[in-house]
């Protein structure tokens, strides 16, 4: 082998090793500041509530929109039912109001938020991010085990598991609030 087929063999290796892309864990600075600037207003969901007191699941769709003070939820299937979540709703179980700002704070990029109630460790994947997010805050500790959040632009996935054995699958897709008022939207 020459000298000259030497060198070229090693510039083409490091061409090759510089155009991989590094994956390395996101900057949760980066990752806010995309989340924030893409959060949306409106999504449908998905959600799977595996109950483990009854060992069986549920499955349910429907659509959201964000408001000043919570979220307007509506649950088309299996049943109708429009709920309004604040973190002020005496009606939802503990376990809910607990959540609730750490849903809306993920839609928002608050990781700043986030990061008092939980320590968070982020992770690239090949087609976005994950967030595992595990509760240190005592009041959340007792209700959930874990959280794990992915996404690309935007939250897509929502992965929580509660301390009773329950968990809560959401994915979410947003759309333009303007087609939730024809009742379109998740439909």
């Amino acid at each position: 082998m020459t000298m000259r087929h030497s060198m070229m063999t090693a510039c083409l290796g490091l061409l090759l090793v510089a155009g991989q892309p590094a994956w390395a864990a996101p900057d949760a600075d980066a990752l806010a500041e995309r989340l924030s600037s893409h959060a949306p207003q409106c999504a449908t969901f998905e959600q799977t509530r595996w109950l483990a007191d009854l060992e069986a699941s549920l499955k349910s769709r429907g659509y959201f929109q964000r408001e000043a003070d919570g979220l307007s939820w509506h649950t088309l299937s299996p049943i109708q039912e429009s709920l309004h979540l604040s973190e002020e709703s005496d009606e939802l179980p503990m376990s809910f109001q607990l959540i609730l700002p750490v849903f809306t704070g993920l839609l928002a990029g608050d990781w700043q938020t986030l990061e008092r109630h939980f320590t968070i460790v982020l992770e690239d994947e090949r087609d976005g991010w994950r967030a595992d997010l595990t509760p240190i805050d005592p009041a959340l500790g007792e209700h959930l085990s874990q959280l794990v959040v992915q996404g690309g632009e935007r939250v897509e996935q929502l992965d929580i598991t509660f301390r009773d054995g329950d968990r809560l699958e959401l994915s979410l897709t947003p759309v333009d609030c303007a087609s939730l008022d024809d009742g379109n939207a998740a439909q």
